[in-house]
């Protein structure tokens, strides 16, 4: 690139912030001559800026709305031409062609265009750019000849290094504005696809009304696409070791069929703070803000805070209002909730941030615990002076990090899907998004569950689904007092259940409390040692080939059991 001075530019672009500047540096200090195309080209020579159309070029019209205008062996064969392949110069000779060194397109905003829930599909397909990808994807093959801008906001860097050196570009920036023009057309072909995948699902679901007959699909591909746009680095991955950067998915396409992903991370907003989000606070935040939206859904009339360590619950607390809530989350394990992740379904007003920045005062000190801070609190949104209050009543209020989530009520999407990497390979599947079923519930005991123990159940069972399997969650009276996470062995996670409901001064609780399984017992060991603490009625899904057994433990102490026929693993 180095080699080749830039002495004609074709400038056709839909955005013009900042074109017309561009262009008249290009003219008045480097003499290039601009070859240009419809509205580009007016608006350049309303700014005074001489421009030869791309007509004159070609000695062909625009033609079919302006459909058709650089298509053309003289437009491209001037941007293709091998400078360095005697060949391909006696050709361009030949045909009295001269070659265009620099390249400046950006595309129909299509992407934009279908995002409006109104657009038509006939809006959408006029707006699909078919000369400006041929343009970019030629002048990005021939880097090594011109160079190819393809954003905006690479203008004044193209014209600071033409100043360092005599109007020419160096070779590497060429080669990354090259590279970059293939991430771009990539993202906006998989734009088009995914916006026509959807519509096809449409017309096929219409078609199915319509002539009541299912409708027909062809088999999914056997290749995926994903569209990931960076939007963080973190200061380093699960350990200190690794490198690690934040991805937001804008579109799925593949093996898992189409998704379009709403709401999520894309509607995250993180308040100033010192301190970044870690990779970690990430991970325990989403674990957070997925079991605090799920118990919303339960119950969208009652408010709930949670307290996460590692992605597993180790306080929750629902009650009717907010200070109540937040007690009984942080009494759940003291010790547990310092340094967590805080997530409440309700927005932060003054006095409530007053209440957590005042928990060690207010309740740790009484409780045994060492002290409080929180790494990250979530929340729907944080009023402006409660902001302020955290960052300035208590010293650790510096540098948590304050999640603004927007509403935790709404239903999640059935089309988005999870993605787990393993070495090699990644592993998608859909989410489990099965609440509170209980339609399909069925009571398996001689004895059914009080309406205080079904209130418990419920909430149990919802935290249970989001704890590392093998996972069991004790509750009492809308309050997380045991839970029992990760273990290889679900008799384990019995144990440590009620011996945490213990450790944390909840003995007299768990008298009378209720327990939930995220999987089947396969002996009644598990029942018994839940029993023995004092648990009066049990939620599991059944399926055992042992449940008579674990039914009869039951009714021999007059407990309450029942089977809800879904499994919540979680790994």
């Amino acid at each position: 690139m180095a080699e080749h001075k830039i002495r004609r530019a074709l400038i056709a672009v839909y955005d013009k912030t900042g074109i017309a500047d561009f262009a008249r540096a290009l003219v008045d200090e480097f003499g290039i001559e601009i070859i240009s195309t419809g509205g580009t080209a007016r608006h350049l020579k309303d700014a005074g800026i001489p421009v030869t159309l791309v007509e004159e070029v070609t000695g062909f019209p625009e033609m079919l709305d302006g459909r058709v205008k650089t298509l053309h062996p003289k437009i491209h064969a001037a941007i293709l031409a091998d400078r360095d392949n005697p060949e391909h110069m006696r050709q361009l000779a030949e045909q009295g062609i001269q070659p265009i060194d620099m390249v400046v397109v950006n595309l129909y905003p299509f992407e934009k265009t279908v995002a409006d829930p109104n657009c038509k599909f006939e809006e959408a397909i006029e707006m699909i750019d078919i000369g400006g990808p041929c343009l970019l994807r030629a002048a990005a093959k021939n880097f090594g000849c011109l160079v190819v801008i393809g954003d905006p906001r690479q203008y004044p860097y193209v014209l600071d290094a033409m100043r360092k050196d005599k109007g020419q570009v160096p070779y590497m920036m060429s080669l990354v504005y090259a590279t970059g023009v293939f991430q771009r057309t990539s993202q906006y072909d998989l734009g088009i696809y995914t916006h026509w995948s959807r519509f096809i699902e449409w017309a096929m679901e219409r078609k199915a009304e319509q002539s009541g007959r299912d409708a027909q699909f062809e088999p999914a591909p056997a290749s995926a696409m994903l569209a990931l746009d960076r939007i963080d680095v973190a200061r380093y991955g699960e350990n200190p070791d690794q490198e690690a950067c934040i991805w937001l998915i804008r579109s799925a396409i593949g093996i898992a069929g189409v998704s379009s992903i709403s709401g999520g991370l894309k509607d995250w907003v993180v308040k100033s703070v010192a301190t970044d989000l870690s990779f970690n606070n990430y991970v325990d935040a989403n674990a957070a803000l997925e079991l605090c939206a799920e118990l919303t859904r339960a119950n969208k009339s009652l408010s709930n805070c949670a307290f996460i360590k590692h992605t597993n619950a180790c306080g929750v607390g629902i009650a009717s209002e907010s200070r109540e809530a937040y007690r009984r989350a942080y009494l759940g394990d003291p010790n547990a909730a310092m340094g967590g992740i805080l997530a409440v379904n309700f927005p932060v007003t003054n006095d409530f941030a007053t209440l957590v920045m005042e928990t060690y005062d207010r309740f740790g000190k009484v409780a045994g615990a060492g002290g409080f801070f929180v790494e990250v609190w979530v929340a729907p949104s944080f009023d402006e002076k409660a902001v302020e209050i955290i960052r300035t009543k208590k010293k650790w209020g510096e540098n948590v990090r304050l999640l603004a989530v927007g509403d935790m009520s709404a239903a999640p999407s059935a089309d988005e899907m999870e993605y787990k990497t393993i070495a090699g390979g990644m592993l998608v599947q859909s989410r489990d998004l099965i609440g509170l079923n209980e339609d399909q519930w069925k009571v398996v005991t001689k004895r059914a569950p009080s309406e205080s123990e079904m209130a418990d159940l419920r909430m149990a069972w919802l935290i249970a689904k989001h704890t590392k399997s093998n996972a069991i969650s004790i509750c009492k009276d809308g309050m997380l007092i045991g839970n029992g996470a990760g273990q290889m062995s679900r008799v384990m996670s019995c144990r440590i259940a009620t011996w945490l409901a213990k450790e944390n001064g909840h003995a007299d609780k768990i008298k009378g409390s209720v327990a939930a399984s995220d999987a089947f017992f396969p002996f009644r060991d598990g029942p018994e040692i839940l029993l023995d603490a004092g648990v009066t009625a049990i939620i599991q899904p059944g399926g055992s080939k042992r449940d008579a057994e674990t039914i009869a433990a039951c009714d021999e102490r007059g407990a309450a059991m029942i089977f809800t026929g879904t499994r919540h693993f979680k790994h």
